[in-house]
């Protein structure tokens, strides 16, 4: 099915009425899909809007502190891409919302919302689905970006596209799985119980052994946190996928925006063992990463640390705690698995959509062999080290 065709024509208008925020003319594409209700049209947004845009995506239901500005300026400035704000409108109003990077992907220009690699919980299109549907919202955006960005590579990933809508428009898609776990503001006793009994008896133990918990403003935190993480990936036989650079500016920014919770757990001599950075924004608590150090495995630091973010989550009045990823460790926390998000591809020609399926298992395998070689240089260097003391 052509994206291209009469179905989903795609036109730009001889008179554009908005401009880019760079100054240029903004192309705008609108279809003469859903006519009846109006023609829905997509563009850049403009200066006032991208001056709200904060404001502008919290109109709609399915939006998250990734789709902020603050957040899609962290991925530009650890180097991800270009930024690309779009928006949808219809009878004049704007029907929706989609943040994003344009970035090279091999030969060829992609546009990711998010691309992987960018430590990105979601993206994709925020919406008012009682005026426009996502399939009209994903005709449109597939030819502008074709045509107007040159891009070749289209990849999106969220929980709020319909699967056979995807698919009938040429777009690849893939589960991507994480843990979630439901937070009850109103009762902090019995979220404590939701946890299983070795995370609630490894909280008490840990108290009882004098760990304290500190909550970091500072950015000397990050190269304590990030040395940790590379230890923790070492461990399991990785090597890490993402830079110091990537850490450092989402500490940067999401403490400037207000949604960051940098955490350290410390021994009773202030020896830190353990790091975490988590997120909170619009009743969501989000973890992005955490760690801990090997020699100290024994405190069980982590239950304590995510304990007392969770209850700063309560405090928030948070209902839902999203752990990123898999892990079976994060049941422990009350969570179960959620299976609702989908990576969407789309590559013109469209064996680019494959390539990059087979490109991400070459890369795991690549990333798995340099983590076990780092590992048996890191484990004899270790074991040097003892034997010298």
């Amino acid at each position: 099915m052509s994206l291209t065709g009469a179905t989903h024509a795609a036109t730009a208008p001889p008179h554009p009425s908005r401009f880019s925020p760079t100054g240029g003319t903004a192309t705008i594409w609108q279809t003469p899909t859903r006519a009846a209700s109006g023609l829905a049209r997509v563009r850049e947004a403009s200066a006032a809007e991208l001056d709200r845009w904060d404001e502008l995506i919290s109109g709609f239901w399915n939006y998250r502190l990734t789709h902020r500005r603050s957040w899609i300026e962290s991925l530009a400035d650890a180097g991800c891409g270009q930024p690309l704000y779009l928006v949808w409108e219809k009878n004049g109003a704007v029907v929706g919302c989609l943040p994003g990077l344009l970035a090279r992907v091999g030969l060829w220009r992609g546009f990711g919302s998010p691309l992987p690699g960018w430590q990105t919980v979601s993206l994709g299109p925020v919406f008012d689905r009682r005026r426009v549907s996502a399939r009209e919202l994903v005709s449109l955006l597939v030819p502008y970006l074709q045509l107007v960005h040159g891009v070749s590579y289209i990849e999106l990933m969220t929980s709020d596209l319909e699967p056979a809508a995807m698919s009938a428009l040429g777009f690849r898609g893939q589960t991507v799985f994480t843990y979630r776990a439901p937070l009850d503001p109103a009762n902090e006793q019995g979220t404590f119980r939701r946890l299983k009994d070795s995370a609630r008896r490894n909280v008490r133990r840990a108290e009882r052994l004098g760990l304290v918990v500190r909550f970091e403003d500072d950015e000397s935190f990050v190269d304590e946190h990030y040395d940790q993480l590379c230890e923790v990936y070492l461990r399991g036989g990785n090597a890490v996928p993402f830079t110091h650079r990537r850490v450092l500016e989402c500490f940067r920014h999401m403490k400037r925006a207000g949604f960051l919770t940098a955490v350290s757990v410390r021994m009773p001599d202030d020896t830190c063992i353990a790091t975490g950075m988590f997120l909170i924004d619009h009743r969501e608590l989000l973890l992005w990463m955490w760690a801990h150090r090997t020699s100290h495995r024994w405190y069980r630091p982590t239950e304590l640390m995510t304990w007392t973010v969770m209850q700063r989550a309560l405090a928030a009045r948070c209902v839902t705690f999203d752990l990123m990823g898999e892990g079976v460790f994060k049941e422990k926390f009350g969570a179960v698995p959620d299976v609702t998000k989908h990576r969407w591809v789309l590559g013109k020609p469209p064996w680019l959509a494959s390539l990059r399926f087979w490109a991400e298992h070459a890369y795991r395998v690549q990333q798995a062999v340099r983590g076990h070689l780092a590992r048996l240089v890191w484990t004899a260097t270790r074991s040097l080290t003892e034997l010298v003391r």
